[in-house]
C-alpha cells in the first residue's frame, strides 16, 4: 500500500506546501530562460542533487555514529546537524531570514530519510516543494 494512505505525517508533508505557499518568496524571473521544460528539470534537479548530497551522504554518515542518533525534539541529533548545514548552505543565494524554513523543510526531509530508511521519499518531498514554489503563484494567478 502507498505511503501516502498509511502515513498521515507524509500527507501533511505533501499538503503543506499548498497551504504556506503564499509566505515563500518567488523564484527569481531567470530560472525560466530556459522555458517551462528547463524550469522544471531545475527543480527536481536541485532535489536530486541536494537530497544525495544531504540526506543521503552527510545524513547518512552521521547515522552511523550511536551518539548522532539520540533524539531532540523526535529528531535524530544526525537530521539537526545535516538540517543545519543545509540551511546555512542555502544562505550564499537566499537572505538570511529564510533560514528557519529552509531547517524546518530539510527536518521534514529528514525526518521522512530516516523513516523510510532512504532518500526516494525525501526526493520525491523535495521536487514537490520545489515545483509548489514554481507553480503555484502562477496557476493561482499571483
Amino acid at each position: 500500500m502507498s505511503p501516502l494512505r498509511t502515513d498521515y505525517r507524509l500527507l501533511v508533508a505533501v499538503i503543506a506546501p499548498l497551504l504556506l505557499w503564499q509566505w515563500v518568496p518567488r523564484w527569481d524571473e531567470s530560472i525560466f530562460s530556459a522555458g517551462w521544460g528547463g524550469a522544471v528539470m531545475f527543480c527536481v534537479a536541485i532535489a536530486v542533487l541536494e537530497e544525495v548530497i544531504f540526506r543521503g551522504g552527510l545524513q547518512g554518515w552521521l547515522l552511523r555514529r550511536e551518539t548522532m542518533q539520540h533524539r531532540a525534539a523526535g529528531l535524530s541529533r544526525a537530521n539537526w546537524i545535516t538540517s543545519s548545514l543545509f540551511a546555512f548552505a542555502h544562505l550564499w543565494m537566499h537572505p538570511a531570514w529564510l533560514m528557519p524554513g529552509y531547517l524546518g523543510v530539510s527536518l521534514v526531509l529528514g525526518y521522512f530519510r530516516e523513516r523510510y530508511q532512504g532518500i526516494l521519499i525525501p526526493v520525491l518531498l523535495h521536487a514537490w516543494y520545489n515545483l509548489a514554489l514554481l507553480l503555484l503563484p502562477v496557476l493561482l494567478g499571483s
